[in-house]
């Protein structure tokens, strides 16, 4: 094998290596089986304002889509700044795009709810926990409430640790006019009374996000992951990354996998045509 088809296949090989360690690195089990979305951290900051502020504003985030006969998906990503002590100062943006709910109705609605606990499971379960937290943002901000699980069921308190801004426009993922919600949620806030381990790891969290459109009442609630509101054991796992969104998705490993595998191919057809010693 010449100096030069050593050199190729050896780059070859290197890439094939780094996409393999990418597609397996940050791979997690959901609390329900099949869903799972990786927090990062920001690269672009985030104005709430239930819009876009530039092309980027959310393309360092990654995108999970609502079940549902409607078209809707959420994007989620965080900043931590540390502290001299604990717990950190977390803050959790999210992007809702509910891309078949045009009009502003009075019966709209998002709903975030979550279970987080620090060294530990969720306690999960069939009814909402005292680790269970949840929000309702109705009618485009006309109702907005905020509840706690008591063990048996969901409990009023006051919100006073997020905030929630949406209008009716365009984006990058659809030039269409359509509901565009923005979210922020301070967690030390919300989990001030557990103990957060002295290296600073975050909480083991679970998520449910879920929309409603009025105009489509047929279609019902569109929702990651579908299940009950109630039900903690029903929601997806967020697992918190320390480092922010790879320059590429996993799924465009395979067409790379498959280039790659063609150029060493083409090469060495090349050089046994021309005769070269391989």
């Amino acid at each position: 094998m010449n100096k030069k088809l050593k050199f190729v296949v050896t780059i070859c090989i290197i890439m094939l290596c780094s996409l393999y360690l990418i597609s397996i690195t940050g791979t997690v089990t959901a609390q329900k089986q099949g869903y799972s979305v990786e927090n990062y951290d920001l690269l672009n900051s985030v104005t709430v304002d239930g819009a876009w502020t530039n092309p980027s504003e959310w393309t360092d985030a990654e995108e999970r889509q609502l079940d549902g006969d409607l078209d809707a998906i959420f994007r989620v990503k965080k900043i931590t700044e540390l502290r001299p002590f604990p717990p950190a100062l977390l803050h959790q943006y999210y992007l809702i795009e509910f891309f078949d709910d045009t009009t502003s109705d009075v019966g709209d609605y998002l709903r975030i709810c979550f279970a987080a606990a620090y060294g530990a499971e969720p306690a999960g379960g069939s009814s909402p926990q005292d680790d269970c937290y949840r929000w309702d943002y109705v009618g485009h901000g006309t109702s907005f409430s905020s509840y706690k699980g008591d063990g048996t069921a969901w409990a009023a308190r006051s919100v006073r640790d997020v905030q929630i801004e949406d209008t009716i426009g365009t984006s990058p993922l659809s030039d269409t006019p359509h509901l565009i919600i923005e979210a922020s949620i301070q967690i030390e806030v919300l989990l001030s009374g557990q103990i957060q381990p002295s290296g600073g790891e975050p909480p083991v969290w679970w998520i449910r996000i879920a929309v409603y459109d009025e105009s489509n009442s047929g279609a019902g609630e569109q929702a990651w992951p579908s299940g009950s509101v109630d039900v903690p054991d029903d929601w997806g796992l967020m697992e918190f990354t320390n480092e922010v969104i790879p320059e590429f998705p996993t799924w465009i490993i395979i067409p790379l996998f498959v280039t790659v595998t063609l150029t060493v191919i083409i090469w060495r057809k090349r050089l046994t045509k021309n005769g070269t010693p391989i």
